[in-house]
């Protein structure tokens, strides 16, 4: 133990007696740390304590969802769109486009297209038109074709030329003050998009995205008699399309309100753990350090400056051994001065623990199917060796870390299987969130921000390790502006794997991790800073919530049903601003978008 505080405080270059050494080191150690705030016994308590939730309310619907039932690309965009509308707070009904001509229009404010050919609308057309023209808004989630049907709307669509072909793209760019975290950003491809219709568009269009490389408009509106139309000329498929899908239906009202769950996560895998295996050698030329020292000296303390700096809690997930033992008895690491030292600081800087695994083997039973992807990984041989290392993992980690509850678990690689699921809560009662992965993959166990029916709160991690691509800038931005949400997580051993940028040696993986970062802040610096166990009270505030908006002379009037004393909406207002809100605060977003804290189950929203 104390020849780990002398590597960490070896700032201290004079040599003192062993026992004035171990003393200072110790004092040291204290001012590091300090008494400090710890968020996590607030945050896990509030799971527990927090205000009963109020009764929902109901909205009435006034949107329409139209799709294709019978094409594929109809249903991709209509799952995408109906995961919007409904973490929007948005009631809708749904139908398909061939039935649009049979269709009463008068009870919808809005009509959402999630499909590419109108002429699936048939002779639907002509009723919708004047429906828009009766004050109706029409929007679209994905280019559409070049039809007869098109080229009839064309025009209404604040179409003023071309239409008569398509164009590829290599990415956008967004209108300044549009939306968080695109001012002076580009937001490039992995590979090029070709069905993007080359048009140019009347003066009066306004446009809010342009591609990249040229300014062929790829989300507009246009004005149509007493109606409007918000028209997207680009199409992105999956979970990466919801934060430009959820910001073209803010345009689609005057006043759009809906609630986000206004969170930031950073989550340390396999940490603490024994020291890992792999490959030193990138250390070893950059720093002359072994691996343990080198996380003792170097990748902790730029942790830890990192958490200084932008108010970041890191959440700790324990990993008590490295072997692949899937079967019992499951022994008891004796060598704990890592887990001790590593943990305490953690906690004493605001952050939290919670469970990885006894091992990194996933909770799948024997006959889960790995796709050839993971053949290190061994199967478990059953449910109760399963749970009987979730045991030992609790023992272990209580005994070690007394006041913690350890209610967020992460699965190895991302994996849990349904048996293993059951296994880890039948062993684990205290535990109240799952954190795996927002995006889909082999094997993968993909979450989406929500309650399980079981009361365990999903709450996905959405990007991972420090070198971040252009798809994880991406995801990371849509996911700012739909949930208002960041997670993140990295695993120590990232600086040891080449796949992970060990080439690029720990400075620069630093380095674009740091960029990263402080995106993130500069563009969401009203976000709040979270533990895992923050991120499921956020996740279930959100979840519960329910929305009834009511026009009124000066605004707005919310209704919040599952209210629990507080909760963070987003409001967009077109062509004016919002002066006072009643019953909460706000802050300014962006140019027109808006963050409310509601501290009342009712809220006024008072515009100028």
């Amino acid at each position: 133990m104390e020849k780990s505080k002398n590597k960490v405080f070896n700032k201290v270059k004079i040599i003192w007696p062993l026992a004035a050494l171990f003393f200072i080191g110790f004092i040291l150690f204290l001012e590091r740390t300090g008494i400090v705030y710890n968020a996590v016994d607030v945050e896990q308590s509030a799971l527990n304590t927090k205000k009963e939730a109020t009764a929902a309310v109901f909205q009435e619907t006034d949107c329409l969802l139209v799709m294709q039932e019978e094409d594929e690309i109809s249903r991709q965009l209509a799952e995408q769109m109906q995961a919007v509308l409904a973490g929007m707070k948005v009631p809708y009904d749904i139908v398909d486009a061939a039935k649009i001509a049979e269709t009463d229009l008068t009870g919808y404010k809005k009509i959402v297209f999630a499909l590419t050919d109108l002429e699936t609308v048939g002779a639907g057309i002509e009723p919708l038109l004047e429906w828009v023209e009766n004050g109706g808004i029409f929007m679209n989630t994905a280019t559409f074709d070049i039809t007869y049907s098109f080229d009839l709307l064309a025009g209404k669509m604040g179409i003023r030329e071309g239409g008569e072909g398509y164009r590829s793209i290599n990415g956008f760019r967004v209108k300044e003050g549009f939306m968080i975290g695109a001012d002076n950003r580009e937001f490039l491809f992995e590979e090029p998009s070709i069905g993007n219709i080359e048009v140019l568009l009347k003066p009066t269009a306004q446009v809010y995205v342009q591609a990249a490389d040229s300014n062929l408009p790829l989300l507009w509106t246009a004005d149509c008699g007493k109606g409007k139309f918000v028209i997207t000329n680009q199409t992105l498929t999956g979970k990466v399309s919801r934060g430009l899908l959820a910001a073209a239906y803010t345009l689609t009202e005057e006043i759009s309100v809906y609630p986000v769950i206004n969170a930031s996560a950073f989550y340390l895998d396999d940490f603490p753990a024994p020291v890992p295996s792999g490959n030193g050698t990138y250390i070893r030329e950059q720093y002359g350090l072994d691996i343990a020292n080198f996380y003792t000296n170097i990748w902790w303390e730029d942790m830890l400056s990192l958490q200084e700096t932008y108010g970041i809690k890191h959440t700790g997930m324990i990993i008590e051994d490295y072997s692949d033992t899937v079967e019992e008895p499951f022994e008891r690491t004796t060598s704990d001065e890592r887990f001790t030292f590593f943990g305490n600081m953690l906690l004493n800087a605001g952050g939290e623990l919670g469970f990885h695994g006894y091992n990194h083997m996933p909770l799948c039973l024997e006959g889960f199917d790995y796709k050839g992807l993971y053949e290190s990984y061994e199967l478990w041989e059953s449910k109760e060796a399963m749970e009987a290392s979730i045991r030992e993992l609790l023992e272990f980690s209580s005994a070690l870390f007394p006041k913690e509850t350890f209610s967020v678990y992460v699965p190895p690689s991302n994996i849990l299987s349904e048996e293993g699921r059951a296994a880890l809560l039948n062993a684990h009662q205290e535990l109240r969130a799952i954190a795996a992965t927002y995006l889909a993959g082999d094997c993968i166990y993909e979450q989406e921000f929500e309650v399980a029916e079981d009361g365990i709160v999903e709450t996905p991690r959405i990007t991972s390790g420090t070198i971040m691509d252009a798809y994880s800038y991406l995801i990371a931005w849509s996911e700012l502006n739909f949930h208002f949400v960041q997670s993140h997580f990295l695993h120590p051993d990232d600086v040891l794997d080449e796949d992970r940028g060990a080439a690029y040696g720990w400075e620069k993986m630093k380095e674009e991790f740091i960029k990263y970062v402080d995106w993130i802040y500069v563009s969401a610096p009203e976000i709040q800073n979270v533990t895992g166990s923050g991120m499921a009270q956020a996740v279930e505030i959100y979840d519960t919530l329910s929305l009834k908006r009511v026009e009124t002379e000066e605004g707005m009037r919310i209704e919040l049903g599952g209210f629990m004393g507080e909760a963070s909406l987003m409001v967009r207002i077109n062509q004016k601003e919002l002066k006072e809100v009643k019953g909460g605060s706000f802050e300014k977003v962006t140019e027109d978008l808006y963050l409310i804290t509601a501290e009342s189950e009712t809220i006024e929203i008072i515009t100028q």
